[in-house]
C-alpha cells in the first residue's frame, strides 16, 4: 500500500518537519499506515455502538475486541510506590503462574496470536512489568509491524535509550512514559535512585531518533500518575514535558482500594458464590499486595486541585493535556474520598478490550480465569462460557472492587 505521507497533499497539510502538532502527527501516522485507520473507525465503532448494542441484546457476547493488551512480562527494574502488581512482597502465591519468569511466552506464541487478531486490526498495547525486559521484544516489535497493527508501548522508559531506534524504525505509533515529577520525587516513588535520569535520557534519545529520521512518530505522552508524595509540584510537570519535546502530558489519578472493601469485595466473590455463577477464580480475588491503597486526604484536595488548575493554565496553547479518568475538580473529592459514591455503575472493558497475561492466560480481572491462548484460539476464548459469565456478572452492577478500577467508566 502507497505510503500517503509522500504524497504532496501531505506536504501541503504541513505534515513534515519538527514543529508538527499533535494532531498533525496522529494524521501523519495515519497516511503512513492508512491500515491503522480500519483500526481507529472499528474502535469508535465500538464505543460508540458496538458495545452498547452487545449489552443490551446479548450482554455474554461480544464483537472482536478493538485492543489487545500483551502483558509481557511481570518482571519489572523499578518498585513503584503504587503499583497494583506483586512488588513489595517475595510472597507470591504458585496459582498466579503469570507471576512466574519461567512460564513467560516464547516470540512464537504471540507471533502466532497477532496472526489471528490481524484480520480485525485490533489496537496493540504491550505493557508489563517492564515490557521491554521481555527478551523478544525487539523481535516481538518488528513482527507487530510487520502487519501493520496501531502499536503503543507503556514503559517505565529506563529502558527507553537502548529501544529507540527499534521504536522509530519499525513505525510504533504511540509510547507512554511514566515520569511523576523532579528527579528527587519520581525517583522516591519509582523505589530507585537514578530513575528520573535514565527516564529522561531516554525520552531526550527517542525525540532526538524521531528527528534524525525525519519520523512524526511514535507520538509521546508522559504519564504522571497523582499521589500524595507528588501534590506539591504538579506544576511542574508542564514546563517539564516542553523541555523533553513530549506531545502530550496526562495526569493519572491514582487507582486504588481499601483493606475494608477488598474484604468486601472477596466476601461477595467467594469461592461458593463463583462456582454458583460459574466461574473460575483464583482466590482471594483481591490478595492483599494487588491493590494500593491512596494516601490522600481531606486537607489534600486543595492542593491537588490548585496544582491542577495552574497545569490547565500554564500548558492552554503550548501543551495537550488530559486527565484519566477525565473527572470535573468537583468531583475529586469523592473520587480519592468515598468509595461508594455513586459514579456511572458502568464498565465496557469486556466488550472492548482483551488482556492476555505472560503465561498466556486470559483472566480480565479479579483473578478470574478464562483460558489460555496455548490451547484455545483468542476469538474461542473472548466468547467462551466463562467470559460471558463474567460480562453478565458485571452487566448486572459493578463489583466492590470496581471502585476504583483503571477500566471502568466514572460518566
Amino acid at each position: 500500500m502507497r505510503n500517503l505521507l509522500d504524497t504532496p497533499v501531505a506536504k501541503f497539510l504541513g505534515l513534515e518537519g519538527k514543529g508538527t502538532s499533535f494532531w498533525g502527527r496522529g494524521l501523519a501516522l495515519g497516511l503512513r499506515n492508512p491500515r491503522i485507520i480500519q483500526t481507529f473507525l472499528y474502535e469508535g465503532y465500538r464505543n460508540l455502538i458496538g458495545v452498547n448494542l452487545d449489552r443490551r441484546f446479548h450482554p455474554g457476547h461480544s464483537g472482536p475486541p478493538n485492543e489487545i493488551v500483551l502483558d509481557l512480562t511481570r518482571r519489572c527494574n523499578l518498585k513503584c510506590v503504587m503499583c497494583t502488581q506483586i512488588r513489595h512482597s517475595d510472597d507470591i502465591p504458585d496459582y498466579l503462574t503469570w507471576y512466574d519468569p519461567r512460564r513467560e511466552l516464547a516470540l512464537a506464541d504471540w507471533v502466532g496470536l497477532l496472526d489471528q487478531v490481524t484480520s480485525f486490526r485490533p489496537r496493540v498495547h504491550l505493557i508489563g512489568g517492564e515490557p521491554t525486559v521481555y527478551p523478544h521484544f525487539h523481535d516481538l516489535v518488528r513482527e507487530i509491524n510487520a502487519r501493520g497493527l496501531f502499536t503503543r508501548l507503556t514503559t517505565n522508559g529506563t529502558r527507553l535509550a537502548g529501544v529507540a531506534e527499534l521504536l522509530v524504525s519499525s513505525g510504533v505509533e504511540l509510547v507512554v512514559v511514566s515520569l511523576d515529577g523532579p528527579p528527587e520525587i519520581h525517583n522516591r516513588i519509582r523505589g530507585q535512585r537514578g530513575v528520573f535520569e535514565r527516564a529522561t535520557a531516554g525520552l531526550k534519545a527517542l525525540v532526538e531518533t524521531r528527528n534524525r529520521h525525519g519520523r512524526l512518530g511514535p507520538i509521546i505522552i508522559i504519564n504522571c500518575t497523582i499521589s500524595r508524595d507528588n501534590l506539591e509540584i504538579l506544576d511542574q510537570m508542564v514546563p517539564l514535558a516542553l523541555d523533553l519535546g513530549a506531545d502530550l502530558l496526562q495526569f493519572h489519578h491514582t487507582f486504588f482500594d481499601h483493606p475494608a472493601n477488598v474484604a468486601k469485595h472477596n466476601r461477595v466473590l467467594s469461592p461458593e458464590r463463583c462456582r454458583d455463577w460459574g466461574l473460575d477464580v483464583a482466590h482471594p480475588s483481591i490478595s492483599d499486595h494487588e491493590y494500593y491503597q491512596s494516601q490522600i486526604g481531606a486537607a489534600d484536595l486543595p492542593r491537588l486541585v490548585a496544582g491542577l488548575k495552574e497545569a490547565q493554565r500554564q500548558a492552554k496553547g503550548r501543551l495537550n493535556l488530559l486527565f484519566f479518568p477525565n473527572l470535573p475538580l468537583e468531583l475529586l473529592e469523592p473520587y480519592y474520598l468515598d468509595l461508594d459514591y455513586p459514579f456511572a455503575p458502568i464498565c465496557k472493558s469486556l466488550w472492548k478490550s482483551c488482556r492476555i497475561y505472560p503465561d498466556g492466560t486470559i483472566a480480565p480481572c479479579f483473578h478470574v480465569m478464562v483460558g489460555n491462548i496455548k490451547e484455545q484460539r483468542l476469538l474461542k476464548l473472548w466468547n467462551s462460557p466463562k467470559m460471558q459469565r463474567l460480562r453478565e456478572v458485571i452487566n448486572r452492577g459493578l463489583l466492590p472492587g470496581c471502585a476504583r478500577c483503571c477500566s471502568r467508566q466514572f460518566l
